[in-house]
């Protein structure tokens, strides 16, 4: 190979390096622009998030949160207001303790919603899920404006009522008289099969 070969093949492969060069500057100004208009674009579809809780524990909750709210709002055909902001904290305060509060501030030209979740309500810890059934309440509240009021609502309560203290006793056995024809059975005293057992 002469020296003019040698010197063309030098300055062609420095032309080719430097292409390369300029692409991949040029490609990775254009990806930073694309994941900030990405980010930017999520941030406004999800709600802001603050946790008072510590680091690990606010990390989930934070994500569990977003998506939550942004799951519901899609079942319901709509999009979260791009303002929208969530504190969970200790323990939210309006006279007495609650479960979560929500805040509507009306602006210039538009409305910002802060909803507030409690923790915990009067000294017990609320479940992840029950504070999730918090927020898709509230949730509900916020796109009330959106997706309209509901045409009807049918509650639904599972809780089982617990047994009080001041409740009469019931009779497991009550004192029946015994049939006409003979056959009929008495109730057995405790006494007698507690004898027997012994």
């Amino acid at each position: 190979m002469t020296r003019r070969k040698r010197r063309i093949r030098r300055r062609l492969m420095e032309i080719a390096r430097r292409s390369v060069l300029s692409v991949e500057r040029r490609l990775k100004w254009l990806g930073s622009r694309c994941w900030a208009a990405l980010r930017r674009m999520l941030r406004r579809r999800s709600p802001i998030v603050l946790v008072d809780a510590r680091s690990r524990h606010a990390g989930r909750l934070r994500v569990a949160v977003r998506r939550a709210a942004r799951i519901y709002a899609r079942g319901l055909g709509a999009e979260l207001p791009p303002r929208l902001m969530v504190v969970v904290q200790r323990v939210v305060y309006e006279g007495r303790q609650l479960n979560g509060l929500l805040q509507a501030f009306d602006g210039h030209n538009d409305r910002r919603y802060v909803i507030h979740l409690a923790l915990s309500v009067n000294g017990r810890q609320v479940a992840e899920d029950e504070l999730l059934a918090a927020l898709r309440h509230q949730v509900a509240q916020v796109l009330g404006d959106s997706v309209g009021k509901p045409a009807f609502s049918v509650p639904l309560d599972l809780e089982v009522p617990r047994l009080r203290s001041t409740a009469p006793v019931v009779e497991l056995r009550p004192d029946t008289p015994p049939k006409e024809d003979g056959h009929g059975r008495s109730p057995i005293p405790i006494e007698r099969i507690e004898n027997k057992a012994s």
